[in-house]
Protein backbone atom coordinates (compact mmCIF):
# COMPACT_ATOMS: atom_id res chain seq x y z
CA UNK A 1 0.00 0.00 0.00
CA UNK A 2 1.37 3.33 -1.31
CA UNK A 3 -0.56 5.90 1.36
CA UNK A 4 0.82 4.54 4.45
CA UNK A 5 4.48 4.04 3.43
CA UNK A 6 7.75 6.14 5.16
CA UNK A 7 9.53 6.09 2.15
CA UNK A 8 6.56 6.37 -0.33
CA UNK A 9 7.01 3.56 -2.72
CA UNK A 10 4.75 1.90 -5.61
CA UNK A 11 5.31 -0.79 -7.81
CA UNK A 12 5.77 -1.82 -11.52
CA UNK A 13 5.07 -3.16 -14.78
CA UNK A 14 5.31 -2.47 -18.43
CA UNK A 15 2.09 -1.30 -19.91
CA UNK A 16 0.67 -4.04 -22.63
CA UNK A 17 -0.81 -2.25 -25.59
CA UNK A 18 -3.36 -4.44 -27.27
CA UNK A 19 -2.95 -4.12 -31.25
CA UNK A 20 -6.36 -2.58 -32.64
CA UNK A 21 -7.90 -6.28 -34.27
CA UNK A 22 -9.20 -5.69 -37.72
CA UNK A 23 -12.27 -3.66 -37.26
CA UNK A 24 -15.15 -5.44 -39.54
CA UNK A 25 -18.40 -3.69 -40.04
CA UNK A 26 -21.34 -4.88 -37.99
CA UNK A 27 -23.54 -7.01 -40.26
CA UNK A 28 -26.68 -5.84 -41.48
CA UNK A 29 -30.13 -7.71 -41.36
CA UNK A 30 -31.48 -10.34 -43.71
CA UNK A 31 -32.38 -8.90 -46.83
CA UNK A 32 -36.58 -8.34 -47.18
CA UNK A 33 -38.08 -8.19 -50.58
CA UNK A 34 -38.08 -4.22 -51.38
CA UNK A 35 -36.14 -3.32 -48.18
CA UNK A 36 -32.57 -1.95 -48.08
CA UNK A 37 -30.53 -3.60 -45.11
CA UNK A 38 -30.22 -2.05 -41.71
CA UNK A 39 -27.04 -1.84 -40.24
CA UNK A 40 -27.05 -3.53 -36.55
CA UNK A 41 -25.99 -0.85 -34.13
CA UNK A 42 -22.97 -1.06 -32.00
CA UNK A 43 -22.71 0.08 -28.50
CA UNK A 44 -20.99 0.14 -25.36
CA UNK A 45 -23.83 -0.04 -23.49
CA UNK A 46 -23.77 -3.95 -21.96
CA UNK A 47 -19.69 -4.56 -22.13
CA UNK A 48 -17.95 -1.01 -21.63
CA UNK A 49 -16.60 -0.44 -17.49
CA UNK A 50 -18.17 2.96 -16.64
CA UNK A 51 -15.74 5.03 -14.24
CA UNK A 52 -16.52 7.14 -11.76
CA UNK A 53 -14.41 10.55 -10.77
CA UNK A 54 -13.34 10.16 -7.59
CA UNK A 55 -11.41 13.21 -5.20
CA UNK A 56 -9.49 13.28 -1.77
CA UNK A 57 -7.34 15.67 -0.43
CA UNK A 58 -5.70 17.80 -3.31
CA UNK A 59 -5.71 14.46 -5.66
CA UNK A 60 -8.80 13.20 -8.14
CA UNK A 61 -8.46 10.18 -9.64
CA UNK A 62 -10.92 7.72 -12.16
CA UNK A 63 -11.92 4.14 -11.17
CA UNK A 64 -15.13 1.88 -10.98
CA UNK A 65 -17.71 3.35 -8.53
CA UNK A 66 -17.29 0.84 -6.33
CA UNK A 67 -13.72 1.11 -5.68
CA UNK A 68 -11.60 2.85 -2.57
CA UNK A 69 -9.75 6.00 -2.70
CA UNK A 70 -6.96 6.95 -0.03
CA UNK A 71 -4.45 9.79 0.14
CA UNK A 72 -2.41 11.15 2.55
CA UNK A 73 -2.19 14.33 4.00
CA UNK A 74 0.84 15.47 1.77
CA UNK A 75 -0.51 14.73 -1.26
CA UNK A 76 2.42 12.46 -2.04
CA UNK A 77 0.33 8.83 -2.30
CA UNK A 78 -2.92 7.77 -3.93
CA UNK A 79 -4.34 4.06 -3.36
CA UNK A 80 -7.34 3.03 -5.64
CA UNK A 81 -8.37 -0.54 -4.77
CA UNK A 82 -11.57 -2.78 -5.98
CA UNK A 83 -13.19 -4.47 -3.16
CA UNK A 84 -11.85 -7.71 -2.89
CA UNK A 85 -8.50 -5.99 -3.59
CA UNK A 86 -7.93 -8.10 -6.32
CA UNK A 87 -7.18 -5.12 -8.83
CA UNK A 88 -4.88 -2.16 -7.14
CA UNK A 89 -4.11 1.10 -8.78
CA UNK A 90 -1.41 4.12 -7.10
CA UNK A 91 0.58 6.58 -7.92
CA UNK A 92 3.60 8.32 -5.12
CA UNK A 93 6.29 10.34 -5.04
CA UNK A 94 9.40 10.46 -2.72
CA UNK A 95 12.78 11.54 -2.23
CA UNK A 96 15.36 9.63 -2.78
CA UNK A 97 19.17 9.99 -1.12
CA UNK A 98 21.75 9.01 -3.93
CA UNK A 99 23.99 7.36 -0.99
CA UNK A 100 21.56 4.56 0.13
CA UNK A 101 19.90 4.18 -3.55
CA UNK A 102 22.13 4.82 -6.77
CA UNK A 103 19.58 4.30 -8.80
CA UNK A 104 16.11 4.28 -9.78
CA UNK A 105 16.13 0.46 -10.13
CA UNK A 106 17.91 -0.19 -6.79
CA UNK A 107 15.41 2.02 -5.27
CA UNK A 108 12.59 -0.05 -6.25
CA UNK A 109 13.88 -3.33 -5.98
CA UNK A 110 14.85 -2.73 -2.27
CA UNK A 111 11.32 -0.79 -1.63
CA UNK A 112 8.95 -2.65 -3.30
CA UNK A 113 8.76 -5.89 -1.09
CA UNK A 114 8.44 -3.27 2.30
CA UNK A 115 5.05 -1.88 0.38
CA UNK A 116 3.37 -5.29 0.22
CA UNK A 117 5.32 -6.67 -3.06
CA UNK A 118 7.45 -9.31 -2.00
CA UNK A 119 9.03 -11.84 -4.51
CA UNK A 120 8.96 -8.13 -6.52
CA UNK A 121 10.73 -8.52 -10.22
CA UNK A 122 11.26 -5.57 -12.74
CA UNK A 123 11.59 -6.56 -16.46
CA UNK A 124 14.92 -6.24 -17.69
CA UNK A 125 13.57 -3.85 -20.62
CA UNK A 126 11.92 -0.59 -20.14
CA UNK A 127 10.24 1.82 -22.69
CA UNK A 128 10.90 5.14 -23.22
CA UNK A 129 7.41 7.03 -23.11
CA UNK A 130 8.44 10.77 -23.73
CA UNK A 131 8.35 13.71 -21.38
CA UNK A 132 10.70 11.69 -18.67
CA UNK A 133 8.54 8.63 -18.09
CA UNK A 134 9.61 5.03 -18.21
CA UNK A 135 7.80 1.63 -18.54
CA UNK A 136 8.61 -1.26 -16.79
CA UNK A 137 7.05 -4.88 -15.97
CA UNK A 138 7.10 -6.32 -12.96
CA UNK A 139 6.06 -9.66 -10.96
CA UNK A 140 5.74 -10.75 -7.89
CA UNK A 141 5.45 -13.91 -5.32
CA UNK A 142 2.17 -12.86 -3.54
CA UNK A 143 0.31 -13.69 -6.75
CA UNK A 144 0.47 -10.40 -8.69
CA UNK A 145 1.44 -9.11 -11.98
CA UNK A 146 1.16 -5.14 -13.01
CA UNK A 147 2.73 -1.98 -14.84
CA UNK A 148 4.36 0.87 -13.73
CA UNK A 149 5.49 4.54 -14.88
CA UNK A 150 8.01 6.15 -13.18
CA UNK A 151 9.52 9.45 -13.78
CA UNK A 152 12.92 10.79 -12.13
CA UNK A 153 13.48 14.81 -11.34
CA UNK A 154 16.52 15.83 -10.33
CA UNK A 155 16.84 17.65 -7.15
CA UNK A 156 20.20 18.22 -6.14
CA UNK A 157 23.88 15.91 -5.94
CA UNK A 158 22.75 14.10 -3.40
CA UNK A 159 19.02 13.56 -3.81
CA UNK A 160 16.60 12.89 -6.44
CA UNK A 161 12.45 12.45 -6.81
CA UNK A 162 10.96 9.40 -8.13
CA UNK A 163 6.76 9.89 -9.04
CA UNK A 164 5.92 6.58 -9.68
CA UNK A 165 2.30 4.96 -11.40
CA UNK A 166 1.80 1.24 -10.47
CA UNK A 167 -1.37 -1.03 -11.62
CA UNK A 168 -1.28 -4.51 -10.42
CA UNK A 169 -3.88 -7.84 -10.49
CA UNK A 170 -3.85 -11.56 -9.38
CA UNK A 171 -2.22 -13.07 -11.99
CA UNK A 172 -5.16 -14.79 -13.86
CA UNK A 173 -7.06 -11.64 -14.57
CA UNK A 174 -4.24 -9.68 -15.39
CA UNK A 175 -4.85 -10.31 -18.62
CA UNK A 176 -8.86 -9.66 -19.05
CA UNK A 177 -8.82 -6.88 -16.08
CA UNK A 178 -5.62 -5.49 -16.44
CA UNK A 179 -7.03 -2.72 -18.40
CA UNK A 180 -8.76 -1.51 -15.84
CA UNK A 181 -5.73 -0.63 -12.80
CA UNK A 182 -3.35 0.86 -15.53
CA UNK A 183 -6.38 3.43 -17.09
CA UNK A 184 -7.44 4.17 -12.81
CA UNK A 185 -3.47 4.78 -12.46
CA UNK A 186 -2.84 7.06 -14.96
CA UNK A 187 -5.64 8.85 -14.37
CA UNK A 188 -4.41 9.62 -10.79
CA UNK A 189 -3.88 13.65 -10.61
CA UNK A 190 -2.07 14.92 -7.09
CA UNK A 191 -0.81 18.23 -6.78
CA UNK A 192 2.64 17.50 -5.12
CA UNK A 193 5.17 19.95 -3.41
CA UNK A 194 7.76 17.41 -3.76
CA UNK A 195 8.44 17.95 -7.68
CA UNK A 196 10.97 20.94 -7.94
CA UNK A 197 8.74 22.55 -10.69
CA UNK A 198 5.83 22.94 -8.36
CA UNK A 199 7.38 23.42 -5.32
CA UNK A 200 6.03 26.87 -4.69
CA UNK A 201 2.39 25.67 -5.43
CA UNK A 202 -0.25 26.88 -2.38
CA UNK A 203 -2.22 23.34 -2.02
CA UNK A 204 -5.32 24.95 -0.99
CA UNK A 205 -5.56 26.83 -3.66
CA UNK A 206 -4.14 23.65 -6.34
CA UNK A 207 -5.88 21.97 -8.88
CA UNK A 208 -4.86 18.56 -10.33
CA UNK A 209 -5.80 18.73 -13.56
CA UNK A 210 -4.10 21.82 -14.13
CA UNK A 211 -0.74 21.76 -15.82
CA UNK A 212 0.80 24.77 -13.97
CA UNK A 213 0.09 23.16 -10.59
CA UNK A 214 0.52 19.37 -11.68
CA UNK A 215 2.70 19.09 -14.88
CA UNK A 216 2.25 14.92 -14.61
CA UNK A 217 -1.37 15.36 -16.12
CA UNK A 218 0.48 15.21 -19.85
CA UNK A 219 1.12 11.46 -18.71
CA UNK A 220 -2.93 10.76 -18.77
CA UNK A 221 -3.66 13.36 -21.58
CA UNK A 222 -1.49 10.72 -23.78
CA UNK A 223 -2.77 7.57 -23.61
CA UNK A 224 -6.03 7.63 -26.50
CA UNK A 225 -4.26 4.38 -27.38
CA UNK A 226 -6.11 0.97 -26.34
CA UNK A 227 -4.27 -0.96 -23.66
CA UNK A 228 -5.39 -4.80 -23.11
CA UNK A 229 -8.37 -5.13 -25.41
CA UNK A 230 -9.83 -1.61 -24.16
CA UNK A 231 -9.79 1.94 -25.09
CA UNK A 232 -10.63 4.92 -22.81
CA UNK A 233 -13.47 7.49 -24.18
CA UNK A 234 -15.95 10.04 -22.92
CA UNK A 235 -19.28 11.00 -23.40
CA UNK A 236 -18.62 15.10 -24.58
CA UNK A 237 -22.00 15.87 -23.20
CA UNK A 238 -22.14 13.87 -19.93
CA UNK A 239 -18.50 13.83 -19.29
CA UNK A 240 -18.69 10.40 -18.08
CA UNK A 241 -15.87 8.10 -19.03
CA UNK A 242 -15.86 4.43 -20.24
CA UNK A 243 -13.15 1.70 -20.67
CA UNK A 244 -15.14 0.40 -23.83
CA UNK A 245 -13.85 -2.86 -25.54
CA UNK A 246 -12.39 -2.51 -29.12
CA UNK A 247 -15.19 -5.44 -30.56
CA UNK A 248 -17.74 -2.51 -29.32
CA UNK A 249 -16.55 -0.22 -32.37
CA UNK A 250 -18.97 0.87 -34.63
CA UNK A 251 -17.30 1.12 -38.45
CA UNK A 252 -21.03 2.26 -39.68
CA UNK A 253 -22.01 4.34 -36.90
CA UNK A 254 -24.48 7.36 -38.05
CA UNK A 255 -21.12 10.07 -37.02
CA UNK A 256 -18.46 7.57 -38.68
CA UNK A 257 -16.63 5.04 -37.51
CA UNK A 258 -16.05 4.96 -33.25
CA UNK A 259 -17.83 3.75 -30.15
CA UNK A 260 -21.33 5.21 -29.12
CA UNK A 261 -23.43 4.81 -25.80
CA UNK A 262 -27.49 4.48 -26.52
CA UNK A 263 -29.10 8.09 -25.89
CA UNK A 264 -32.59 7.94 -23.57
CA UNK A 265 -34.56 9.34 -25.85
CA UNK A 266 -33.65 7.34 -28.40
CA UNK A 267 -30.74 7.23 -30.91
CA UNK A 268 -26.85 7.61 -30.40
CA UNK A 269 -23.79 9.28 -29.19
CA UNK A 270 -20.50 8.97 -30.46
CA UNK A 271 -17.69 8.99 -27.86
CA UNK A 272 -15.02 10.73 -27.63
CA UNK A 273 -11.45 9.30 -26.90
CA UNK A 274 -9.23 9.73 -23.73
CA UNK A 275 -9.68 11.95 -20.46
CA UNK A 276 -11.03 14.91 -21.80
CA UNK A 277 -11.42 18.09 -19.60
CA UNK A 278 -11.36 15.89 -16.76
Amino acid sequence: MIVGASILIISAGAILYASNPDRTESPGTPDQPGDSPQPTATVIDATAVKLAEKSSGYCRALAPQDWAFVTNDQATGADLFSPDKSLHAAWGITGVYTYMYPTVDSFLDTWMPLAGYTGFKMSSSSKDLGDGFIQRDFTSAIGKKGTLVYKTYEFGDSVYVVSVYFAAANNAIWESKGSIPIYSAISIRCVSQLRPTTSNVSLPNSDPSSSNDNPEVSLSDRWTEAIMGYENVYSPTTGDHYEAPLNSYWDTGPDGGGYYRSLPGGGYEKLESGFGDY
